[in-house]
């Protein structure tokens, strides 16, 4: 008898337009960025371009001045921590910028070759690795800088004194990004 009357109320509130449903909701930016890659695989191309909108408005208003939310860029040098506004030029991956030499760390967590169907076909390395060029080169970062893979931080990158921190999860959002856009950029 019970299963009855439960049954009839889910029917009825479904009927009324409420009870449960099948729509999960979107994930937000923060949530998004602390989950592992895989997961955002899942999202609908829109939501994951809509993250990453998100994603650069909020690191546009970071630049304007102190956020009460985690920076999404965080820079710390042994003068203190800096702030610093996401890329405008994301996927403008200079080939050999000067004095730069980038070196992937990969002692815990290795970038992955394999091409993705996301992103046209690059692999998560190649990806990640033009995001940190790119990162870096508008940052104005000299020297030789480890690139790390740093999964589930409430960050999108951080650099800390010689070590870029990559949020995986950036790198997903930033694939959703280059369905839309051209090729030409990424070497």
């Amino acid at each position: 008898m019970t299963c009855w009357v439960l049954a009839l109320a889910a029917w009825g509130l479904g009927a009324c337009g409420g009870g449960v449903s099948s729509f999960s909701p979107s994930p937000s930016l923060e949530k998004a960025l602390a989950s592992p890659p895989e997961m955002l695989e899942y999202e609908a191309l829109s939501t994951r371009q809509a993250l990453w909108e998100e994603l650069l408005a909020q690191a546009q208003e970071q630049a304007l001045g102190p956020s009460p939310v985690q920076p999404l860029f965080p820079i710390f040098t042994s003068t203190g921590f800096v702030a610093k506004q996401g890329p405008l030029e994301l996927l403008h991956c200079p080939e050999n910028p000067a004095g730069l030499v980038l070196k992937l760390d990969e002692r815990r967590e290795s970038w992955s070759d394999t091409p993705k169907e996301n992103g046209r076909g690059l692999s998560e390395k190649k990806l990640a690795r033009c995001l940190a060029l790119s990162l870096l080169t508008q940052w104005q970062i000299k020297g030789e800088v480890n690139l790390q893979k740093v999964t589930r931080s409430p960050y999108a990158a951080a650099y800390v004194e010689g070590s870029l921190r990559l949020n995986p999860s950036f790198v997903s959002l930033a694939a959703a990004f280059l369905e839309v856009v051209s090729l030409e950029a990424v070497p």
